[in-house]
């Protein structure tokens, strides 16, 4: 995290920097959330499920300072959840993102895209590796800072690193540290709606408890089209290399009779498996949908890696300026890949919400979400429930109102490398 802090106190010196003090904007959005939820299965779990009432406080405050040549954007938010009949799994959850974009000269830029997020949800560990896991202390730190280059008006080459750090409180999960290096080419077409990518992604992922390695060579090729201002579709597709090493136990039986031993044998995995993200929007005057299929590999607090195939939609229809109503869900089919076999899991959740705004800046959001938990390999699955209403207030923004800014999390135009699940716009609940 000490990086993303370095590199973002550096982009908001160049930002703040001299010519650069009068063309600035900035802009401040505060907002307090409460929600009441019952939930019939806390855990997912297959036997004997817990069920409880979660009461949730949640102030958050993003902001935005944008310059002719850059744009720093931030996110600080603390989530208060209380449960009623088990105390033990009260927590207070973090989530601090920074954000940034600098144009160092016509032709160099640079971004930044860093976060820090603790909580005991089942969310952020569904939207890193697709699995569903018990409600545990988990913190995760990623970093992300890239540089771009233009060698011509259309044609720009980008080369980033993305740092994550996943550490969980109980020891039946194991903790992991990932490294990419990628490099993305991207050449904007002349109808000025079509853009064209490729990507070579080197990753690694270590998991230190059990000395077990990752290591993953992804290529890809796609780009992203505009139909029409309101209508937008990306793809990309390749194929991923990985291999994984691993530590397991053999008998040495190489002196029998007179002597078995049991010792450890470094093994090594290598596999070849496609790679697919595609996503489109479409919006129309009081309606909006979203949805996507994604196909990866990624590391889990089960000292594993798994390949994800996953589905997602989200759906919105305003009815007046006040009253709105959406659906979303998810869909998510995981094989776990580890030294002994392969275990297949698959998760489906789905529900609707609606959204009443009582003033400008008074908001009240009911909701309901069916889960389904299913453990292809053992054959057992788990359902849960949830019912919720949540209490929003958001204040009038302290901004310059110089010009309009871009959203805290709103998604660029142009992807700045493969997006990972929860992309701004979703909304999952567990």
């Amino acid at each position: 995290m000490r990086m993303a802090v370095v590199l973002a106190l550096a982009l908001l010196g160049a930002l703040a920097g001299p010519g650069a003090v009068k063309a600035a904007d900035w802009a401040i959005v505060p907002s307090v959330t409460a929600r009441t939820e019952f939930n019939s299965n806390l855990n997912y779990n297959f036997v004997a499920p817990v069920s409880d009432y979660i009461f949730t406080l949640s102030p958050t405050a993003s902001f935005n300072y944008t310059t002719d040549i850059g744009q720093l954007q931030g996110k600080l938010g603390l989530t208060g959840l209380h449960y009623l009949s088990h105390g033990n799994l009260d927590h207070i959850d973090q989530n601090f993102q920074i954000n940034g974009q600098y144009q160092v000269t016509p032709r160099w830029s640079l971004s930044l895209r860093s976060a820090y997020i603790s909580d005991t949800s089942l969310t952020e560990e569904f939207l890193a590796s697709g699995l569903i896991m018990t409600r545990t202390p988990r913190q995760s730190i990623q970093a992300n800072p890239g540089m771009t280059y233009a060698l011509t008006e259309r044609l720009s080459s980008t080369v980033n690193y993305n740092f994550i750090k996943v550490n969980y409180q109980s020891p039946q999960f194991q903790n992991y540290l990932t490294h990419q290096v990628g490099w993305r080419l991207q050449q904007q077409l002349k109808n000025e709606r079509t853009i064209l990518m490729g990507n070579v992604l080197a990753t690694e992922s270590r998991y230190p408890a059990q000395d077990n390695l990752f290591k993953n060579l992804g290529f890809q090729l796609g780009g992203v089209h505009k139909f029409s201002p309101d209508w937008e579709v990306n793809l990309l597709g390749g194929i991923s290399i990985s291999w994984m090493d691993f530590h397991t136990q053999t008998l040495d039986v190489s002196q029998f009779p007179y002597l078995i031993t049991v010792k450890q044998v470094k093994v090594r995995q290598t596999k070849a498996s496609p790679f697919v993200n595609l996503s489109l929007s479409r919006r129309w005057k009081s309606f909006y949908i979203t949805g996507g299929y994604s196909r990866e590999q990624s590391a889990s607090g089960y000292g594993t890696v798994s390949d994800n195939n996953h589905v997602y939609f989200s759906m919105n229809y305003a009815f007046s300026e006040r009253l709105s109503f959406g659906l979303t869900g998810d869909y998510a089919l995981t094989s776990q890949i580890s030294n002994q076999k392969t275990l297949r899991n698959d998760f489906l959740n789905f529900g609707p919400q609606a959204n009443y705004r009582v003033t400008e800046e008074l908001s009240l959001i009911p909701g309901y979400r069916f889960g389904l938990r299913d453990d292809i390999t053992n054959k057992q699955n788990a359902k849960a429930q949830i019912v919720w209403l949540m209490i929003t207030y958001t204040p009038r923004t302290v901004a310059s109102e110089k010009r309009p800014t871009t959203p805290v999390g709103s998604k660029p135009a142009t992807p700045s490398g493969p997006e990972k699940r929860g992309a701004p716009g979703r909304y999952l609940t567990f």
